[in-house]
């Protein structure tokens, strides 16, 4: 048989063998060595196990709220989720109150009234989209409610852009919408700040539901809670206060002081005007007028707009 024919040994005089007279024995591969940093590789190795490890948790978890969500009778799972509602109620109360607090301006501008509803479905959406993605990814183990900023950076990135992208479109349409079309209805000055009020109010309203969307189910797993049940909910509410306040207060603010006042006077005459401004109170002892809707009656009658 035929045996492999080794180099011959060589003697200490003549040094090591040239890397060319070195012939590996048959069906040998050469290696190349590999160099790397032992304490990168123990580093990655462990961050690993914790990635793996976090993740089997969230699974785990994820699955024991679904399935006691799933095998609940119908009264326990309504008391689950009853709690997010109520929470939710209680919050829209101090949405009604600050819209209460603006009437006048709402008089005046009564188009600020039919994008409102604008403003909170687009910026609710957002949030509910930035709010389902994290509960995917909690219950996958993608994110953790242990890393909170590192959840909530991306989401508020994406909700910005979506934000900016928004804010030109809802703002083109108010000012074409709000537009002096007719003779003496409105002015161009008018209508741009109206369209800077309603794209201002849509660009902060849709980041602070990206903020609040992607925070609700985060903070709801890190109090116990099932983020399913609480996410929703609470993101809907803290946008729709923090929104429409925003919208109420800075569009009271910029179109008073900027705005046409609609380039007619509010009611058609001073005397309507000042009708506007009466308040629906039982109580004689309670001021039957508002105190700002009559400031403003009194400065169109005034400028003669009225």
């Amino acid at each position: 048989s035929l045996k492999p024919q080794l180099p011959a040994a060589r003697s200490p005089e003549e040094g090591p063998s040239p890397a060319s007279e070195m012939t590996p024995f048959p069906g040998a591969t050469a290696r190349v060595p590999e160099v790397s940093n032992p304490n990168v590789n123990v580093e990655v190795a462990i961050s690993q196990k914790k990635s793996l490890r976090e993740a089997e948790v969230a699974e785990r978890a994820a699955h024991t709220d679904a399935v006691a969500m799933h095998s609940a009778s119908t009264l326990r799972r309504a008391w689950m989720r009853l709690p997010a509602i109520l929470i939710t109620f209680m919050i829209e109360m101090v949405v009604a109150f600050v819209i209460s607090r603006y009437q006048d301006t709402l008089k005046i501008y009564p188009l600020l009234i039919a994008f409102q509803p604008v403003i909170s479905a687009v910026s609710g959406n957002v949030g509910l989209q930035s709010s389902s993605i994290i509960v995917r990814n909690l219950a996958l183990g993608i994110d953790s409610e242990r890393r909170f900023w590192r959840a909530l950076l991306p989401e508020f990135k994406v909700g910005a852009v979506i934000a900016s992208t928004m804010t030109g479109v809802v703002g083109a349409t108010a000012l074409f919408w709000y537009a002096p079309l007719r003779e003496g209805e409105h002015t161009w000055s008018g209508a741009v700040v109206f369209a800077l009020t309603i794209g201002l109010g849509i660009f902060v309203s849709m980041l602070i539901a990206a903020l609040s969307g992607t925070a609700a189910p985060l903070l709801s797993k890190r109090l116990g809670f099932d983020p399913s049940a609480m996410a929703g909910p609470m993101e809907t509410a803290f946008q729709d206060i923090a929104g429409s306040t925003f919208l109420l207060a800075m569009g009271a603010f910029l179109l008073h002081r900027f705005g046409d006042h609609g380039a007619a006077c509010a009611g058609g005459d001073a005397g309507g005007c000042l009708e506007l401004c009466r308040l629906a109170v039982g109580n004689p002892t309670v001021a039957l007028f508002n105190p700002q809707c009559i400031q403003s009656c009194v400065a169109d009658i005034a400028a003669g707009v009225c």
